[in-house]
């Protein structure tokens, strides 16, 4: 004991002595233009000789802070996407070093040889920042083929059916500059306006019940414009996918317009097993499908302008515009079964469907003094849907199943929405109110027609409290909603009580744990809140519910990733609970059954995954693999059903100097809700092509690897057992040719925008 203090003095004077040898150098990043802060730039600390130290990247509010460095000349290196590189000498100092505002002057040019020496991914509490590089920008054409190329853990680029959606297929809410946007906005995005992008995987309370949002910051021009056009087309059978936009900025303001049509002219064929248990008897029917048409063609439209001057406010107006038109659907069946009789039946079935949902988005936000933000937001939206359903069974030529159901339905819907949100030194206050009000006329004609009004309202209140401390982050919000839907005498009120508790530890630069527990709700479709039956066939009817509840959801997400020099790992795992879920129901009722969505007892689901990813050739070539389970219990009224799934993810993207290349592969996801297995799609996709600055031809392959495409779903109700099962020789081997080209004019950046709703601890 008697060497103990003299021990524990002389490591005190060593560890003193050592930190003594080490200083901290810190400061602040602006715009040299608007003198406004700039977040994630990227700060490297260097040797005399360039070698590089360390790196680090800048807060929300542009500083930043290197500790632990040794009192020796250094350089320090600023850079940023869209601005000139900044290089400063440090001289020896023997106290901390503190660089007063570091001001950076836009580039000429968008595209300047920037490297990203610190790690380009940024793990918040609610959203992970990604800094896409240089050779990721220059290898892609347009926003979408730059989410294909940073390859985000968990999401699915579908380029084929114009969707982003995370691998258990739920589509993530998408916005640009922290607004609300379609795919083809996305798809116009030409990538050397990207600055970053935002991918919110743990959202917070303002973005509702979505699982996943996209957020792409983009850089302001204050003069010039472009016209870009895509089109990606089968030049032997009916496919493509085409896209006109343009751009053009002066001063403040900016005006855009955004044009994405797609059509589908394809061949499948459907076969089906059924069999109807009746109290005496059973009728089975296996129908033998013949080679029918599908048919669909749509458009977005969409006329932008905004309004913005940096660190002060930003105002958007939209005029979007969504229309669809299917006349031949992919639930259509022309087939032959027998059944209790030698003469064979033949069976002609037919739905078609039309919608067409004009918008109006008026979006604003406004920076206030001592780091406050007030955002409001107001939509308008009509929606006309028409379907026309057609089944008929005929033997010989007597026709004796003929049913004809045409259902018509107008929405008008309003969203009103406030948030308040009030940043402090490491914690940040928000606030918001979102009520939605929705009126709906609905048509219903069979034999007889029946006419459905319904009024629905949702309230929603909230408010969050975000904290740093050291390598935590946690956030513990609390919501209440208030539901509120009439049809006819039914009326249905109910107040939810949401809590959200979020948590994310950054363990180093490279590893990181976030947690996410959160309770909400859902309502009914509104399609479903009637009491109108419809027939679908000589032995079934389809019975609307008027007395469904809403119904409350669950939610605990644990996920993490560690990243050292060519690898990358992301554990992610989820469980959800529904008590009261909504699912169909088939019953017997007087000689017939009944399908009716019904409130069921329960539903569990279970999801991990495992994304591996290796880049053994940095920004030129990157490949993963995600292999991943789900496990479904299912707990119903009168059953209860389990399933287990295994399924996986594979992509490789590579790129040497203006080559490119990209290949997906994935077996089908499946879904299992209520009694009914829903069989996805095994989905194949591989491009390769030549880019230059203006542009870009690919040629790809849909599918190369499958004889027939494959997908449909199986009904585990004992009262009416079967599956379904739909085969296209049409998306098989399917080759594609893909042509992009922009023309930019005048153009000239004023500085790498900063979106005003980034300022998160």
């Amino acid at each position: 004991m008697r060497y103990t203090l003299p021990l524990l003095t002389f490591l005190l004077i060593i560890t003193s002595t050592l930190s003594a040898q080490q200083i901290k150098i810190s400061g602040k990043i602006i715009d040299a233009v608007e003198s406004s802060p700039i977040g994630f730039a990227t700060v490297s600390l260097l040797k005399q000789d360039s070698t590089f130290v360390k790196g680090v990247n800048s807060n929300d509010d542009g500083r930043f802070s290197i500790p632990d460095v040794s009192k020796e000349e250094h350089l320090l290196s600023i850079s940023y996407l869209g601005y000139e590189t900044q290089i400063l000498p440090l001289q020896k100092s023997e106290k901390d070093i503190n660089v007063s505002d570091i001001a950076l002057h836009p580039a000429s040019i968008a595209l300047n040889d920037i490297t990203i020496t610190a790690n380009p991914i940024i793990h918040k509490i609610d959203r992970d920042v990604i800094l896409p590089s240089t050779a990721q920008l220059k290898a892609s054409t347009s926003g979408i083929s730059l989410l294909q190329n940073l390859m985000l853990p968990r999401l699915i680029i579908d380029q084929v059916n114009n969707v982003v959606k995370t691998s258990n297929g739920s589509e993530v809410q998408l916005r640009i500059n922290g607004v609300i946007v379609t795919y083809s906005e996305v798809l116009a995005l030409l990538p050397e306006d990207v600055i970053r992008v935002e991918f919110h995987d743990n959202p917070g309370l303002r973005y509702g019940d979505v699982e996943a949002v996209l957020d792409f910051i983009t850089r302001r021009k204050n003069s010039g414009g472009s016209v870009n056009t895509e089109l990606m087309n089968n030049p032997f059978s009916g496919f493509g996918n085409n896209s006109l936009n343009a751009k053009v900025n002066h001063k403040k303001s900016e005006f855009g317009f955004n044009s994405n049509q797609w059509y589908r002219n394809l061949d499948f064929t459907r076969n089906s097993e059924q069999t109807f248990v009746f109290p005496d008897k059973k009728i089975q029917q296996n129908r033998i499908g013949e080679t029918i048409p599908f048919n669909t063609m749509g458009i977005n439209n969409s006329l932008n302008y905004s309004l913005q001057e940096s660190g002060k406010y930003f105002f958007n107006a939209a005029i979007r515009q969504y229309y669809r038109n299917t006349p031949n659907s992919w639930d259509d069946e022309i087939s032959v079964y027998t059944s209790g009789n030698s003469t064979p039946v033949n069976v002609y079935k037919q739905t078609s469907y039309r919608t067409n949902a004009p918008l109006l988005d008026l979006y604003y936000e406004r920076n206030l003094k001592n780091e406050q933000l007030i955002i409001v937001n107001v939509i308008g939206k009509y929606a006309y849907n028409k379907t026309d359903y057609t089944f008929k069974e005929r033997r010989n030529d007597l026709l004796y199943t003929d049913i004809h159901n045409l259902n018509k339905s107008k929405k008008y819907t309003f969203v009103g929405e406030g948030i308040y949100e009030k940043t402090f030194a490491t914690s940040k206050i928000s606030a918001g109110l979102r009520h939605t009000q929705a009126y709906t006329e609905s048509t219903f004609a069979s034999s007889t027609e029946s006419l459905v009004d319904m009024n629905q309202s949702e309230t929603y209140l909230y408010g969050e409290y975000q904290i740093k401390k050291g390598k935590f982050n946690s956030s513990l919000g609390i919501g209440g909603t208030r539901t509120y839907y009439s049809t006819g005498e039914n009326k249905t009120e109910k107040y939810i009580f949401r809590p959200v508790l979020r948590v994310t530890y950054n363990i180093n630069e490279g590893t990181y744990l976030k947690y996410n527990g959160t309770i909400y709700n859902r309502l009914p479709s509104e399609g479903d809140l009637n009491d109108v039956e419809q027939d679908i066939d000589s032995l079934q009817i389809r019975r609307g519910n008027p007395n469904l509840k809403p119904f409350m959801t669950y939610q605990n997400t644990l996920w993490g990733g560690y990243k050292k020099g060519i690898i990358d790992l992301n554990l992610w795992m989820r469980y959800r609970y529904v008590d009261g879920n909504i699912a169909n129901d088939i019953f017997f009722e007087d000689g017939k059954f009944i399908n009716q969505n019904n409130n069921q007892i329960a539903f569990h689901n279970f999801m991990s995954e495992l994304r591996i990813q290796v880049q053994p050739i940095k920004d030129h070539l990157t490949m993963s693999i995600t292999p991943g389970i789900a496990r479904y219990i299912n707990k119903g009224d009168n059953y209860t059903h389990t399933f287990t799934h295994w399924y996986y993810n594979a992509e490789v993207n590579a790129s040497y100097k203006k080559w490119i290349f990209n290949a997906f592969l994935s077996n089908s996801f499946q879904y299992f809700e209520g009694e009914t297995l829903y069989l996805g799609e095994i989905w194949q996709n591989i491009s390769a092509g030549y880019k230059t600055d203006r542009f870009s031809i690919s040629g790809g392959i849909i599918n190369p690897f499958t004889k027939e495409w494959e997908s449909g779903q199986e009904v585990w109700s004992a009262f009416i057992p079967g599956s379904s099962t739909v085969t296209s020789s049409s998306i098989s081997k399917m080759p594609y040719l893909k042509i992009s080209y922009n023309i930019n004019f005048g153009r000239q950046y004023k500085s790498g925008n900063k979106k005003i709703d980034n300022n998160d601890i």
